[in-house]
């Protein structure tokens, strides 16, 4: 909920203007687009006095209409506001795309007063011939739910256009009469969040047991996804269906959904005008092809080339999917794509004990793209070294000098250097005792890094060159999460354990949904697992060590 919204907690009753706009905050806009005008400047005012909505005026209501419409599509949800008319009228155009490109949004038009509207005045924007309705029909025409605001049922209109835009993922419009912007409405209505409807469990169900028989052939499935995928945030699920190895390819609208140097990614599939042969094969002639979240327009298909049997496809839409000639309704497109990759990637795997290969994996498919990965010498930085690293993130680490501890005052300077940048420190319980009060530092400057420590008893590293079972490869034992928070003072991190995959997924997870917070991910690993590089070249450095000095190579001239 908003910022602002316990100011409305203890009163009965609140302004319509400033339910709408908090409904707003609680869809996660903060922002308003739109020009003003006389039938609208008392909504504004009433949905900008207190409720932390930020008005953005444009230079005209299309381009406002176009700037709530890039917004919703990062946001999940935009707003414009325009007068009656001229303002509505000239949104038109961009409302209408949203429409066509499903984005949900809300166009807010300030009406002339019930009264007018009832006696047929020949008010100033209509077309002068009494009938003031117009508009909001031709907003009928292009958006989910289009409705004129009435005194009775203002409250429930509000949540029921604002629903249908989520349900729908396309955009609603809102007429509301300027004598009723200050109409008292039922604050209490405020404690139920808006959300779109769920899947009907019986109907999900009915769709599980279609997809798992339509699987058990064991045929190599192609994801063909479209533009809704990405409106509906689905980017993980996609991802996890990568990984598990099914051949990913997206439609114009979708590209980029998936990292394009991704093993499993088919690129972008546009019909006949595909350029890419292996692409268009991989979806034309898929043995058991998913199309999700896919409209299939001109434009998207090479102009209607695209050569797809879409009888045999598994169709998941957004509220209907479609395997073979079984039809189920009521079920969201996040949970049929859901249900698929838990088919396709069952999850039994991620509950196994942690190990080397299950913590790098697990990073790989998590870390952000533009992320500062620091890598402490030994087996975390020779297990980040193996990564393919997301676009606009580098490693830093030290393979030359390999002073164990240097990267954690390192993420001090890191952190400091570019704030806008959230780093992730990877580094090992030996290393970490060098140097960890400066985590202090970190913290109590309101730092904000995710800290994975590998925690496997001492120098594993080292272990992996000679003598394993040597007691001078041991280390004390620490309660890491009791020390951090003792470091952070009156900012501790959020400290998470990890002892099996599973656990590691859910920890990344909920790292990257609290950017505000330093994070803590108290990863417990094998004492003698190392990454595959790291046993390469621990081998080697053994047999160096071990030779004459005439036999080592790499000596300086």
């Amino acid at each position: 909920m908003d910022d602002t919204s316990d100011r409305s907690a203890g009163a009965a009753t609140l302004p319509l203007a400033a339910y709408l706009a908090r409904r707003l905050r609680q869809l996660g806009v903060d922002h308003v687009f739109g020009l003003p005008g006389d039938f609208s400047m008392g909504l504004l005012d009433g949905m900008l006095e207190g409720t932390g909505l930020e008005w953005v005026g444009t230079t005209n209501e299309l381009n406002a209409a176009y700037a709530a419409d890039g917004y919703a599509r990062l946001r999940g949800f935009g707003a414009l506001v325009t007068t009656y008319g001229v303002g509505e009228l000239s949104a038109l155009n961009g409302v209408a795309g949203a429409y066509a490109e499903s984005v949900p949004l809300v166009q807010v038009t300030g009406a002339p007063p019930r009264g007018a509207a009832r006696g047929g005045s020949l008010v100033h924007h209509s077309l002068v011939d009494g009938d003031l309705g117009h508009f909001a029909r031709a907003y009928a025409e292009v958006t989910a739910a289009a409705e004129v605001l009435e005194e009775a049922s203002a409250a429930e209109q509000v949540d029921r256009l604002l629903t249908s835009a989520l349900r729908e993922l396309r955009p609603v419009y809102l007429s509301v009469p300027s004598d009723l912007t200050a109409l008292p409405v039922p604050a209490a209505r405020l404690q139920q969040p808006l959300a779109r409807p769920a899947s009907d469990p019986h109907a999900l169900a009915l769709l599980g047991e279609a997809l798992r028989s339509r699987l058990a052939g064991g045929a190599p499935v192609t994801l063909l996804a479209g533009h809704l995928v990405r409106r509906r945030g689905l980017g993980q699920v996609v991802r996890r269906l990568a990984d598990a190895g099914v051949t990913v390819a997206t439609l114009l609208g979708a590209k980029g959904l998936l990292d394009e140097d991704h093993r499993s990614s088919a690129g972008t599939y546009v019909g006949a005008l595909t350029a890419d042969k292996a692409t268009r094969r991989a979806v034309e002639h898929a043995p058991l092809l998913v199309l999700a979240g896919a409209v299939l327009s001109d434009l998207s298909t090479g102009m209607f080339s695209a050569e797809l049997d879409e009888s045999s496809a598994v169709v998941l839409g957004l509220r209907e999917a479609r395997v073979g000639d079984l039809r189920v309704a009521d079920v969201d497109l996040a949970d049929s794509l859901e249900l698929l990759a838990d088919l396709v990637a069952p999850h039994e795997e991620a509950d196994r004990p942690l190990d080397q290969a299950g913590l790098w994996a697990t990073l790989q498919s998590w870390l952000p793209a533009g992320t500062p990965l620091l890598a402490d010498a030994g087996t975390a930085y020779f297990g980040a070294a193996e990564l393919a690293l997301p676009r606009g993130t580098e490693l830093v680490g030290q393979p030359i000098w390999a002073s164990i501890g240097y990267t954690l005052p390192a993420l001090l300077g890191a952190a400091l250097a570019d704030p806008t940048r959230r780093p992730v420190l990877v580094i090992g319980d030996g290393a970490a005792q060098l140097t960890v009060q400066e985590l202090a530092t970190v913290l109590q400057r309101g730092l904000r890094p995710v800290v994975v420590l590998i925690d496997n008893g001492g120098y594993t590293v080292e272990r992996a060159i000679r003598s394993p079972q040597a007691t001078y490869h041991d280390i004390t034992d620490w309660d890491w999460g009791s020390l951090a928070t003792a470091l952070g003072g009156a900012h501790p991190p959020l400290v998470l354990p990890a002892g099996t995959r599973a656990e590691l997924a859910a920890a990344l997870g909920t790292a990257g949904a609290t950017p505000g917070r330093a994070v803590l991910v108290h990863a417990v690993l094998p004492r003698h697992d190392v990454p595959a590089l790291l046993s390469a070249i621990a081998t080697g450095l053994s047999a160096s060590h071990d030779a004459g000095a005439d036999d080592v190579v790499g000596q300086p001239a």
